[in-house]
């Protein structure tokens, strides 16, 4: 056990006299009783009173273990109030990408907060050269790997760092031998994608982080990277921060993270007992911090309650705008570049064509509308049709059954009968069932699984569930019908209008939806890149390795000759909206939206960024058909108005 360490801990304007022991797994806290103290200690991971010793306990994390440096008086944010170090760069840079660099190069463990397009890749290679280590990974995205590359390519970068996925980081980790050092740095590409502490990749990353931190302490590196941090949550910063550096955010999780930048309401459940519903964010102090109403709702007034035209009336109590502080509390921590600071491009241009459909068309939305029973599979099915198209399921066929493999039978548990519970067995029954209320003169049916238990069981043959002994299943194939739809002619003359240029961006929301672009493209004489969930391919011959196809397609996309005179890369924006730079066309059409809002914003910037035309300008294009389409682009612009913020 290590030495108990007697020390003082901060409790508001007080010094507290107190103690702590450091051990493996956890930290023990000794103090006299101080209620802002206690409250301090309540806050940490993983806090525990123990009545034996009369001490706290927390968890040895380090998250805590920052806390507890601030509360014992050796401030950890003072790394991030320390002066900028001198760097000389390889290469030209703008201004704002030397401040990208430095900020890395002096904090080390960081989040560039910089908008698409302002050129955060070219920061972190000079960060990467200047830090004079040569183990670096660079983790990304699989749509993001080939820009990435390029860019290495295009600079001629003296440091080649891993690159892998997020999937790859997953079985990097899993596959870690306890021998292995952590690499000098990483930078996150995108880290967007690790917003989610319950994420298989969130816990990856932050153990390969935490593994940085304790092979190389100080003189380590974490470098995340992401031009839409919080795209559709404003809470989503607290692991991004957590990553980074581990308990730079005082509240202890993701929840309590939340009910600090939000309004929370207790509504009863159904099944009996309360939970927690988002009511608003705290984005105006004019929002009462209560109900999240604003001042001068009815529900404010006094006399509310007295009319009965509220039951819950209560007095106005202004909220601080929490959204708005947040950057400050994220100070050193976080750097933010936004593109209208940094670069004199043009602003984008937003255009709104709207289709008008057709009566028959209007008469299968109603019918859709009628026969659903969800409101998510009515929105899916009447986005569909807004495309052009439908799709079903149709047998074709038989195949073996997946579940019994052709037995027609499968090996299930042996399930005890209920047992009669008596003096004699009830003790057996308890050692094998802990926590099940077992009594003397009741009967006990055993849970459908004993594994749990370490049980050995028996087990019976029973006829197949899946194909009710047949050995085999019918076969269903999804199927596309074709409708007709404006947007199909609205396609055609954006294709004439941007003939001249010669390339053009399109994305939809459906695979049905990237099949008729692609379709329209060919009937425009257009040649097509497509990438989609099923990966990368182009309308020409292309010959190499699927890396060397991929790059080439960019290249040729990205450098307009007399061979491929008119080019549409069309694809998925949650497959092929982040990272790639196709600044050679000033246009992207949406030819439908989904709900993702990471993939909108994201996407809309593979134009809109360094290298653009800025003659051309960008031109952000949406086909509207059906009101759906609106209804998702609305609500799209309010998760983009408050990343804004």
């Amino acid at each position: 056990m290590s030495e108990t360490i007697a020390t003082k801990f901060r409790a508001g304007k007080f010094l507290i006299k107190g103690s702590i022991r450091y051990d493996d797994d956890q930290i023990v806290i000794g103090f006299g009783f101080n209620r802002t103290l206690l409250a301090e200690i309540k806050a940490f991971d993983g806090s525990r009173w123990n009545p034996e010793t009369k001490k706290w306990s927390i968890r040895n994390t380090p998250r805590n273990v920052f806390q507890l440096r601030y509360l014992t008086g050796d401030d950890p944010y003072k790394w991030y109030d320390r002066p900028l170090v001198d760097f000389t760069s390889n290469r030209p840079l703008y201004d704002h990408q030397r401040d990208l660099a430095v900020h890395a190069l002096t904090y080390h463990y960081v989040i560039l907060a910089a908008e698409p397009g302002t050129g955060k890749t070219l920061a972190a290679i000079e960060t990467m050269e200047a830090s004079g280590f040569r183990d670096w990974w660079w983790v990304a995205p699989k749509s993001a790997l080939r820009s990435v590359q390029l860019e290495f390519q295009k600079w001629g970068s003296k440091v080649y760092p891993k690159i892998i996925t997020y999937d790859s980081l997953k079985k990097e980790i899993s596959n870690w031998k306890e021998d292995r050092k952590a690499p000098h740095g990483v930078v996150f590409d995108e880290s967007q994608r690790i917003k989610s502490p319950t994420a298989q990749r969130s816990q990856s990353a932050t153990e390969l982080a935490n593994g940085i931190r304790e092979d190389w302490g100080q003189d380590g590196f974490v470098i995340e990277m992401s031009g839409t941090p919080a795209p559709k949550s404003p809470a989503d910063w607290w692991n991004l921060c957590e990553v980074a550096c581990p308990g730079f955010i005082r509240e202890g999780n993701p929840n309590k993270f939340r009910q600090r930048l939000a309004v929370i309401e207790m509504k009863e459940s159904i099944q009996g007992g309360v939970y927690p519903q988002h009511v608003t964010w705290k984005d105006n102090p004019l929002k009462c911090d209560v109900c999240g109403r604003l001042d001068g709702d009815i529900i404010h007034d006094s006399m509310a309650s007295v009319m009965g035209v509220e039951s819950d009336g209560h007095a106005f109590v202004k909220s601080v705008n929490e959204i708005e502080t947040l950057y400050q509390r994220m100070k050193g921590l976080v750097i933010v570049k936004l593109k209208k600071d940094c670069l004199s491009l043009p602003d984008k241009i937003y255009e709104v064509i709207e289709c008008k459909p057709s009566a028959s068309t209007l008469r299968a939305a109603s019918l859709i509308s009628a026969k659903c029973t969800t409101v998510i599979q009515a929105m899916t099915l009447l986005r569909e049709l807004s495309d052009g198209f439908q799709y079903a399921e149709e047998e074709s066929g038989l195949v073996k059954c997946p579940l019994c493999h052709g037995a027609k039978e499968i090996e299930a548990p042996l399930i005890e009968a209920s047992i009669e519970i008596t003096e004699e067995n009830i003790d057996e029954l308890q050692d094998r069932y802990p926590g099940s209320v077992i009594e003397v003169g009741e009967y006990f049916s055993p849970p459908e699984s004993l594994t749990a238990y370490g049980e050995d069981l028996k087990h019976e043959l029973v006829v197949c569930p899946k194909c009710d002994g047949d050995g085999e299943i019918s076969r269903l194939s999804r199927t596309v019908t074709m409708v007709p739809c404006p947007k199909e002619d609205a396609a055609k003359e954006l294709f004439d209008r941007f003939d001249d240029v010669g390339r053009t961006v399109w994305y939809g929301g459906f695979t049905g939806s990237i099949d008729r672009i692609e379709s329209i493209a060919t009937s425009q004489g257009w040649e097509s890149i497509r990438v989609d969930g099923r990966g990368w391919q182009s309308s020409w011959e292309i010959s190499g390795t699927k890396m060397e196809r991929e790059l080439e397609m960019l290249r040729i996309f990205q450098n307009p000759d007399d061979i491929h005179p008119r080019i549409a890369f069309i694809g998925q924006a949650s497959s092929a909206g982040t990272g790639l730079t196709l600044t050679a066309s000033p246009v992207i059409v949406y030819f439908s939206n989904d709900f993702n809002a990471e993939s909108r914003q994201q996407s809309e910037d593979r134009v809109h960024r360094m290298g653009m035309d800025v003659n051309r300008g960008a031109t952000i294009i949406d086909l509207v058909h059906l009101p759906t389409d609106l209804m998702v682009l609305t609500n799209l612009k309010k998760k983009k108005d408050l990343q804004a913020m």
